[in-house]
């Protein structure tokens, strides 16, 4: 009896940790990726300063970058309000910060972007306070009151 409340509540904790991984994935990759996509499809457009708005929408609609990366930016967002159901806010935002690291490579590496000195010590930084949030409770909601979920 004992040994199966204890796999019981190991099999929970496998579950929502495994859940706070593919949901913070998720958030992380669409929102770098997302973006990675919108740059790269408005640094290979015109500007539309002298087109009509219904030309600029419609060129918008036609550019698979563009519409991908919204989509990708849509699917963060999704994740993210998700992850706000059963995690703090002050966990959230943290550490799925982790993707401005991630931004920062492929910015470097895709978009051939200089990156100074100081913007690497801007993302050591991050990646510092990622790593310290991240070893912290998911939920510190119910900790008082015993009724944590």
């Amino acid at each position: 009896m004992v040994d199966d409340v204890k796999q019981t509540r190991k099999s929970s904790l496998t579950r929502k940790t495994l859940k706070n991984i593919v949901f913070f994935l998720l958030v992380v990759c669409g929102d770098t990726l997302g973006n990675l996509l919108l740059a790269l499809s408005m640094s290979r457009t015109s500007n539309h300063a002298a087109t009509s708005l219904l030309h600029h929408i419609l060129s918008a609609l036609g550019n698979p970058r563009l519409v991908g990366g919204t989509g990708l930016l849509t699917l963060a967002l999704l994740s993210r309000l998700s992850l706000y159901t059963w995690a703090d806010l002050t966990y959230v935002l943290p550490v799925t910060a982790s993707g401005y690291v991630i931004t920062a490579l492929l910015s470097k590496f895709v978009l051939h972007e200089y990156i100074s000195n100081n913007r690497w010590v801007g993302v050591l930084l991050i990646s510092l306070g990622v790593m310290i949030v991240a070893r912290t409770p998911v939920d510190t909601k119910h900790i008082k009151s015993g009724t944590r979920k």
